[in-house]
């Protein structure tokens, strides 16, 4: 984690006991994504103060890489304390399986590939027709066109200029795109 996890009390009493249940389901959190860069922790009660039947709100705001997300349970069965350590654990738990569906999320994005950049020089070419061959310096030819080209220097290209541009497989065989002379 990037910052240190902040744990806020309000009308709580903080216990150690508590801050250590949080930090030890922080670093759950962390063993499931290693992307996450924050969390913040708010344990939160009404203004009175009862043994019984209080609610204890839990709210989560966890950062990771991309919109962060929030999380809020409250708990209002038994004792303070208890409901306390269930608010917790229920907020943790939500947390848990979000992060586990922004990481599988994640993961089918894929993220597009080029080709490489490929150098060669001109084999072949066709002014009259717009098209011709490079020959590669891994020996191969691959065709062009004159529409693949990125600037309009169609009339200064003779035999044996070097090129630089990216191969595509087409339906015939390789042919360049993006292709421009190298300087």
């Amino acid at each position: 984690m990037q910052t240190a996890p902040i744990i806020s009390y309000s009308n709580i009493d903080p216990s150690p006991d508590v801050a250590d249940l949080v930090n030890r389901r922080i670093a759950v959190l962390e063993r499931i994504s290693d992307d996450l860069t924050g969390c913040d922790v708010t344990l939160d009660a009404p203004q009175k103060r009862k043994l019984h039947g209080r609610v204890i709100r839990v709210h989560l705001n966890v950062h990771v890489p991309g919109p962060d997300f929030s999380v809020s349970r409250e708990v209002a069965q038994g004792s303070a304390r208890d409901d306390l350590i269930l608010a917790v654990n229920r907020a943790f738990s939500a947390a848990e399986k979000h992060l586990k569906r922004h990481k599988k999320k994640m993961a089918a994005v894929e993220v597009k590939h080029h080709a490489p950049v490929l150098h060669g020089k001109i084999s072949l070419l066709e002014p009259e027709l717009g098209y011709g061959y490079v020959q590669a310096d891994d020996g191969r030819e691959v065709y062009f066109q004159r529409d693949s080209f990125t600037s309009d220097v169609w009339d200064s290209l003779e035999k044996d200029v070097r090129l630089r541009f990216r191969e595509q497989e087409g339906e015939k065989g390789p042919f360049a795109v993006a292709v421009s002379v190298a300087k």
